[in-house]
């Protein structure tokens, strides 16, 4: 009898070990990218930088490095008019509002796009989103931003503008 409760016991005990590993290792799935995140932004949040920039009537860039967020108007318009447009200006963010950012292109799949979106139309408004974040770095282009362009291009473009606080819309060509 004694011999048939050990080996019971010890196959409870498998089990219970089995279980406990499963439950472990989709814990760790889950949570990758916010792990990663949280150790990249106590090591080192400088390493994070977003830079997008806008064709056609823009020719226009904005740049997110760490918590600042700086637009570069075209060379050509700078001091023109005082108007948002054409002034570089600048844009201090809280760590949780870059940290969300940052977590949503990476949780959409920002580094599995394809590095070219081409369009077979002529009036395009191209679109074009560098992200550099935990020692990778990625361009990723599109030639239309209306109609080729992946969504999660559209995002970072209207929520670096949203965050950056000046009140940029897109101006979208005729045809």
């Amino acid at each position: 009898m004694k011999p048939l409760k050990l080996l019971f016991s010890l196959l409870l005990l498998c089990l219970f070990a089995c279980n406990l590993t499963n439950n472990k290792n989709a814990d760790k799935s889950n949570g990758n990218v916010d792990t990663e995140l949280e150790q990249q932004s106590k090591i080192d949040s400088s390493s994070i930088e977003i830079t997008v920039e806008r064709g056609a009537f823009h020719y226009d860039k904005f740049v997110l490095k760490d918590t600042l967020i700086t637009f570069y108007p075209p060379k050509e318009s700078i001091g023109i008019n005082n108007s948002n447009y054409n002034q570089i200006s600048e844009q201090v963010i809280s760590t949780q509002t870059r940290n969300n950012l940052v977590k949503k292109i990476l949780n959409d799949g920002f580094f599995k796009l394809k590095n070219f979106y081409a369009s077979n139309t002529t009036c395009n408004s191209h679109l074009t989103v560098t992200v550099k974040f935990n020692n990778q770095l990625k361009k990723v282009i599109s030639e239309d931003f209306d109609r080729e362009c992946p969504e999660l291009l559209k995002f970072i473009e209207q929520e670096v503008i949203k965050i950056h606080n000046k009140e940029l819309k897109r101006i979208l060509l005729p045809g």
